[in-house]
């Protein structure tokens, strides 16, 4: 077990496998286990495990903080994600949801990796201040066939089913299905100014997404389409509230043929090119008089292509080089009534990008290790932008390492921060946006015992210029907002980690995290904790059965109210039946908190009623 710690790898840091100890970032990872013995559906249940890490629920979107910072109303756009490396971030919004918004579900990966701080150095634009990598299963890590069928709390159905298999000719496949009905809550919300203050039957949520992958020696090939339909239960941009029929529709779909070859002598080759498509349908339902109903859409397809070599020719060094274009031909946002049919919006905008990027990771001695990168962006419409790293890697023995990290980082304005504009009912369109720019420091330490217990520690300064932000053009409540830069942010805290891994016995991780944003006015951002305490444990098989918990606790946070301190306990018992069956009980927010979560800006909420406790009891059979 501790030779498999020591010899972890990761994708996300360098954008190809290394070790987990000699990569050059600060990374977090959860694997296939640890979420099947928690009870995990979504990327995001596995994400929020991970120190630095905290959810949020609009009730109409989900929604990631790293390290303090999660604007009231952002889409994670500064924060890449990415499937086995290839960025998922759509070419409207540039976001990247962790929930029900995101391609696959937990029951598909076989690990997550958190790259903390920012990874423009190889990855360009987006990565501000963090990369997600998606590492999903082969075929060869489930083989056969697996069927899920899941009933639970409001009203929830699901079903789930993936097949593994690794054929004659050397040939590996994966296929996942699921599909997914809730009925959602019923939520008292008084603010809302309904008859009773009740909100009944408009929180439901559909899903349903397909997965498939093959590889043939350095050959892969993938695909996935998703669609995702919510209702929208809280009355945003001021539509009727208790009136049916307000609710978002989000479909993707991506496809990507891949070539990563093994070393071939001193050399390795990889070359990609992926098409993806996202689109984003929303429906709303005003008042007769102000309107009747309104429409939103948008959707986008690009193309990317990416290629890289990588050299250890030169003694003790090991050189990358690749370049990638993503182009967008074009990004529709319309928005008009219904009836009278009027519009309102009709923008049709194309994007172009390309970039290219050397690293060098030179081993200066038996402990020491120089990491250097730079990447060149030229995205169209705005000057070219240069993102270096550097990082000093202290190896003192095989259970050690220091990492001293520098970085900077960028993220243009995307489509729709510069070209939506409704004809001033909710927002302007902006004009001379500038890139946010952001630079970072890190020092990181981690320490593996010959027990198989781990501590990390990381301490960090981010300094962000030019912070892209929606303000309202005027004091009004209801005030028109447009996307503006606002000024300068600085996040600087604290991460702790310890974690224990044993085959057969108790596995357990826990991590605590200081935290203080502050905006050039030195006042705290809105939506950002002042310190975080997270943990999970897992029991070891006893009369067939295994109990898994995990606990969050997050503090105070500012937004149009302060909302009190978030507390959630999650519980899962799992029992097999046999072999090939079992079955398991999961229950969340176990201790019914009324947890709340800001506002954010087209909700008229005062703050946002985080779920309530639900139970789900899932049933697997293999064949």
């Amino acid at each position: 077990m501790l030779e498999a710690l020591l010899r972890q790898e990761v994708q996300g840091p360098s954008r190809y496998a290394q070790s987990h100890l000699d990569a050059p970032a600060a990374v977090s990872v959860i694997g296939r286990r640890e979420a099947e013995m928690l009870g995990h559906l979504t990327i995001g249940d596995m994400l929020a495990r991970l120190p630095g890490v905290y959810l949020g629920n609009s009730r109409g979107y989900s929604a990631m903080g790293l390290r303090g910072f999660n604007r009231p109303g952002d889409y994670s756009a500064r924060v890449l994600v990415a499937i086995d490396g290839n960025r998922v971030n759509d070419a409207i919004y540039d976001q990247g949801l962790p929930q029900l918004e995101f391609p696959l579900v937990a029951d598909w990966v076989k690990r997550v990796e958190l790259v903390q701080g920012p990874g423009s150095s190889v990855y360009g634009s987006n990565a501000l201040l963090g990369v997600v990598n998606v590492v999903t299963l082969d075929g060869a890590d489930a083989p056969g066939l697996s069927l899920l069928g899941s009933v639970g709390s409001g009203n929830s159905r699901r079903v789930e089913m993936h097949y593994g298999l690794v054929d004659t000719g050397g040939g590996d496949l994966f296929v996942g299905v699921t599909a997914l009905r809730n009925g959602g809550e019923d939520l008292y919300l008084p603010e809302l100014g309904t008859a009773d203050g009740w909100i009944r039957g408009l929180d439901g949520e559909q899903y349903a997404s397909v997965f498939a992958k093959y590889r043939l020696g350095p050959w892969r090939a993938a695909f996935s389409g998703m669609r995702r339909d919510k209702d929208a239960p809280t009355a945003p941009y001021g539509t009727l509230a208790g009136a049916p029929g307000t609710w978002y529709r989000d479909t993707s779909v991506f496809g990507e043929l891949a070539y990563d070859d093994n070393w071939q002598g001193d050399l390795r080759q990889a070359l990609r090119l992926g098409l993806n498509h996202y689109a984003y349908e929303g429906r709303y339902v005003f008042a007769p008089e102000d309107g009747g109903i309104n429409r939103d859409s948008a959707s986008a397809s690009w193309l990317t292509v990416d290629g890289r070599i990588l050299w250890r020719g030169l003694l003790n060094h090991e050189l990358m080089a690749g370049a990638d274009f993503r182009t967008v031909p074009r990004g529709v946002q319309r928005n008009w009534d219904e009836a009278p049919y009027s519009v309102k919006l009709d923008s049709k905008v194309s994007q172009h990008a390309v970039g290219a990027y050397v690293q060098d990771q030179w081993r200066l001695s038996s402990a020491w290790q120089l990491t250097t990168g730079v990447r060149l962006d030229h995205i169209r419409g705005f000057d070219p932008a240069w993102s270096p790293r550097a990082v000093l890697a202290f190896r003192p023995d095989e259970y050690h390492s220091i990492k001293l990290m520098w970085a900077r980082s960028f993220r243009p304005p995307n489509l729709y921060e510069r070209f939506y504009d409704d004809g001033g009912i909710s927002q302007l369109k902006s004009s001379g946006l500038r890139p946010e720019r952001l630079q970072s420091t890190e020092l990181a330490w981690e320490r593996v015992r010959p027990n198989g217990l781990a501590f990390t520690a990381s301490v960090y300064r981010t300094q962000m210029a030019n912070l892209i932000e929606a303000v309202p053009v005027s004091e009004d409540l209801d005030a028109i907002i447009q996307y503006r830069n606002v000024g300068r942010v600085r996040l600087q805290g604290l991460d702790l980690g310890l974690e224990q891994r044993s085959a057969g016995s108790w596995q357990w991780r826990m991590s605590a995290s200081l935290m203080d944003a502050r905006n050039e006015r030195d006042e705290h951002l809105s939506n950002s904790p002042h310190w975080m305490v997270k943990g999970h444990i897992v029991s070891p098989e006893w009369l067939r059965s295994t109990l898994g918990a995990e606990w969050t606790a997050l503090g105070r946070r500012h937004g149009r109210v302060d909302v009190p301190a978030l507390i959630s306990v999650n519980l899962n018992l799992r029992y097999r039946i046999d072999p090939r069956q079992t079955v398991a009980l999961r229950v969340e927010n176990a201790l019914d908190r009324r947890n709340l979560d800001p506002s954010t800006p087209e909700n008229p909420l005062s703050s946002v009623p985080q779920p309530r406790r639900s139970w789900r009891l899932d049933w697997r059979i293999g064949f």
